[in-house]
């Protein structure tokens, strides 16, 4: 392995994936403890890398962004994309690993001069990259493991702990420590439940939501069996999933929708007893907290999107007997007018597993 003193990661993907290369961040410290590691993520991210102790800093980059202002303006566009080569030039960087499939992404990196860049080479999006490993997309093992192959690629050394991480800050702490006392929350096992399904999906976020009136339904069940609290997260876009399940449930329901920061939601798992979800990003934050989960799985795959690494203290609850599924593959989701994959989940089983993790009879 050649020297390195400066590395950048590039990930533009969503909270689930930039979570997925945080065990590839631990193991650059470990191969390279005298290196500076950067990171380039995009600006709803940001919060939730900026408290962690291996990065020397972060550069945002909006693909959005650029998109307006090259509609708007050539040269707005021209002088935005300048900008952010020069700031990367600035850091010296002599290696990245780019994570985003992005092939101007891969030009921006070849532009700022950094001799040594890796990546995947997806529909030859990658074919500027100095060194790459082709793929069709992640469909046979857990992304984090495809991530961790561009360090075995490079000769890093990859061994024990690969647990996903994600850090609070100091402020955050504060402030939670306040909400749980000023909610009378204190003392109380906190059930956190995430009924939407993040911004990945964009409009068709659906696809992947366990209708809301079974989370309703599991918060009413849960509040009445013991000292049980139920907070709600979820995007701005979501608060109508989250007011629905608020509006059915009554007491002891909060709905935190559209109110948190990711620095914050990270001070928030760590409180909660269990956290029951639809799969993506707020169930990985949860995970790297090692919080307990139940996680609701319907057309993606959770070998590859799963809680990782697996633990009993996780558990995956998808349809029985739906064949079909996973029908996310390659980044493609096959649209379907039935969505079995998530109407036929039990929802008694869901509450059960809620049950045991929480030690109620």
């Amino acid at each position: 392995m050649k020297k390195i003193n400066n590395i950048l990661v590039v990930n533009t993907f969503g909270i689930g994936d930039v979570l997925f290369s945080t065990p590839l961040i631990r193991h650059i410290r470990e191969n390279l403890p005298a290196a500076k590691i950067y990171y380039i993520c995009n600006r709803r991210n940001y919060d939730l890398l900026k408290n962690d102790p291996e990065l020397a800093d972060i550069l945002i980059y909006e693909k959005d962004d650029f998109r307006e202002a090259y509609g708007n303006s050539k040269i707005a566009f021209i002088q935005k994309m300048i900008s952010l080569i020069g700031r990367i030039k600035k850091l010296r960087i002599d290696t990245a690993i780019d994570l985003s499939l992005n092939h101007q992404m891969s030009v921006i990196l070849a532009l700022a001069g950094i001799k040594r860049r890796v990546g995947f080479n997806y529909k030859n999006r990658g074919r500027i990259l100095t060194r790459k490993i082709d793929i069709a997309g992640f469909t046979d093992k857990h992304v984090v493991e495809y991530y961790l192959d561009l360090l075995r690629f490079l000769g890093f050394e990859i061994s024990g702990d690969n647990r996903l991480r994600a850090y609070g800050s100091p402020e955050a702490k504060s402030k939670i420590d306040s909400f749980m006392k000023e909610k009378g929350l204190e003392g109380k096992m906190i059930v956190g439940m995430v009924g939407g399904g993040g911004k990945s999906w964009g409009s068709d976020a659906l696809y992947r939501r366990w209708d809301s009136a079974n989370f309703a339904y599991l918060a009413k069940k849960l509040i009445g069996n013991g000292n049980v609290a139920v907070l709600l997260f979820g995007t701005d876009e979501e608060k109508d999933v989250c007011d629905n399940i608020c509006k059915e449930t009554g007491r002891d329901c909060l709905s935190l929708c559209g109110k948190t920061t990711l620095d914050e939601l990270v001070e928030f798992m760590k409180r909660c007893s269990v956290v029951i979800c639809n799969e993506g990003g707020s169930l990985h934050i949860a995970v790297s907290q090692a919080v307990k989960t139940i996680s609701i799985f319907g057309p993606v795959d959770d070998k590859v999107y799963g809680p990782y690494p697996p633990s009993d203290i996780h558990k995956v609850v998808t349809a029985k007997g739906v064949n079909c599924r996973p029908c996310y593959r390659n980044f493609k989701h096959d649209k379907c007018s039935h969505h079995d994959c998530l109407s036929k989940i039990d929802r008694e089983e869901v509450l059960k597993s809620a049950l045991d993790m929480l030690g109620i009879n």
